[in-house]
């Protein structure tokens, strides 16, 4: 089911800026309020937006679901990486960069988070419309 021609070039004009606030709040989230959470919902919207606006089917054309769940379980492997590289040099749990990053690894934290969360999101509401598309 498509939207409007209205829904349809609104939502094309405002979700780029979604990701430029996501990516925003991702970068500087370590510095203010935000962070990887509210980044990969925000970055998540963007996606379920383009889907309501134009349906499933296009919009899986664009970010096709073997890529979705790849970045997902990549997402995964960073975040559990970072905290395993920083015990492997015989740092402290995800905060060993301190010194010679700003923010520390808050801001590498950031990006696997927000990614993370994103991707999950996206892939819920994939599912869930997979399976209101067979009804």
């Amino acid at each position: 089911m498509k939207m409007s021609l209205v829904v349809r070039t609104t939502t094309k004009l405002v979700a780029p800026f979604l990701v430029t606030y996501g990516a925003y709040l991702t970068i500087y989230g370590y510095e203010s309020p935000g962070g990887g959470f509210q980044a990969g919902v925000i970055f998540a919207v963007s996606v379920i937006l383009l889907m309501t606006a134009y349906g499933y089917r296009r919009t899986r054309k664009h970010f096709p679901l073997r890529i979705i769940q790849l970045v997902e379980s990549s997402a995964a492997l960073f975040i559990v990486g970072i905290g395993i590289a920083g015990l492997t040099f015989g740092a402290f749990f995800l905060n060993f960069l301190r010194p010679y990053v700003p923010g520390g690894t808050v801001m590498t934290f950031n990006i696997g988070v927000a990614l993370k969360v994103g991707t999950s999101f996206v892939l819920v509401f994939y599912i869930l419309s997979r399976w209101v598309d067979r009804d």
